[in-house]
């Protein structure tokens, strides 16, 4: 049952000050953007602090280790900020990371649950990785059913084996990860966990590089190759197609009217009004999503393709020193 956004008691903090370009912030620092912000009457967390060196820092994150428990909110950690809003402008941001802010992580919480059977997933690269199938057990708020395994080797050097207890923690409190088994609860000698050969969804061979710890499906037309690169395609920082889900992109796949990225360009509001769970005005209003896609800048095209190797950064790089994908598919 889903309740208007209204009446779901939603609320959020304030922590920064965004001005148009070119503009001066009315304050120097951050301590002096929250005073503002709540002299304003905007929500701000008020558990924040000004630490002057090093042993200051330390002392706030062993604090709160222990005292966001009596939080009203699930948190993992401490964010530590430079102050000052100049310093800041001076030391920039990368990619995607701004370099005057760093996350200190609290210990993640862990627990202790059985191990149904190891599945393997298909990546929008091809990439072949295993993953816990579990009992569910609560963890950090959530009930867990599964979690990464990573990849073969680690598999392998853990001795994880289907009907095995395991350890699990969310790292950062957000990913389930399996840790380890737990020897003293082993029944028996339960066979080794093998890595498939063919892949899970279109049964063709996987193959793994001498150079790479990861094995692939190398099949272009692979469902669930298609599937997953189709939702990195649609996704925010990509084409930015609202609508395009994973719902979406299972069926349209599914029933063969998307093969590729460009089929998603000759789709209709007709056909996408037949789909389950679709009408004619979301039909319509997803069209026009992907219709205002053909305008994206070309290094948004570069990301949204998925090349491998070749992330939100590199795809700027490509599109400034090519300034058009026919001089990028001629180059060396």
């Amino acid at each position: 049952h889903r309740l208007p956004v209204a009446r779901r008691g939603l609320s959020a903090y304030t922590y920064q000050i965004v001005m148009p370009a070119g503009a001066e912030p009315p304050v120097t620092s951050h301590a002096a953007a929250l005073r503002q912000l709540a002299a304003w009457g905007a929500p701000v967390e008020p558990h924040w602090e000004t630490c002057e060196g090093f042993d200051a820092l330390v002392t706030f994150c062993q604090r709160w280790r222990d005292e966001r428990r009596a939080l009203e909110f699930e948190t993992d950690g401490v964010v530590i900020k430079l102050d000052d809003l100049a310093l800041r402008r001076q030391l920039g941001t990368t990619a995607k990371f701004p370099r005057w802010a760093v996350a200190f992580k609290f210990p993640a919480e862990q627990a202790v649950t059985r191990l149904k059977e190891i599945k393997t997933n298909v990546g929008r690269t091809g990439a072949v990785t295993p993953y816990a199938v579990l009992e569910p057990v609560r963890l950090s708020g959530t009930l867990v059913s599964m979690a990464t395994l990573h990849n073969e080797q680690e598999v392998a050097r853990r001795d994880i084996r289907p009907g095995d207890y395991v350890l699990i923690e969310k790292a950062g409190d957000i990913i389930p990860k399996v840790l380890r088994p737990v020897l003293e609860k082993r029944e028996g000698d339960p066979p080794k966990w093998q890595m498939p050969t063919q892949c899970p969804f279109c049964q063709s061979s996987l193959v793994k590089p001498e150079d790479e710890v990861v094995w692939r499906c190398e099949n272009a037309s692979c469902a669930a190759r298609i599937r997953r690169g189709l939702e990195h395609f649609a996704s925010r920082r990509a084409m930015d197609i609202e609508g395009l889900g994973e719902s979406l992109v299972d069926q349209l796949v599914s029933i063969g009217l998307v093969k590729d990225y460009a089929d998603v360009y000759a789709l209709t509001v007709d056909r996408v009004a037949a789909l389950e769970r679709m009408g004619k005005k979301s039909a319509a209003n997803l069209i026009a999503q992907i219709d205002a896609s053909r305008n994206r800048e070309l290094s948004r095209l570069l990301y949204a393709i998925g090349i491998r190797h070749v992330g939100e950064g590199g795809a700027r790089a490509l599109a400034r020193a090519f300034r058009s994908m026919p001089a990028l598919r001629a180059a060396s």
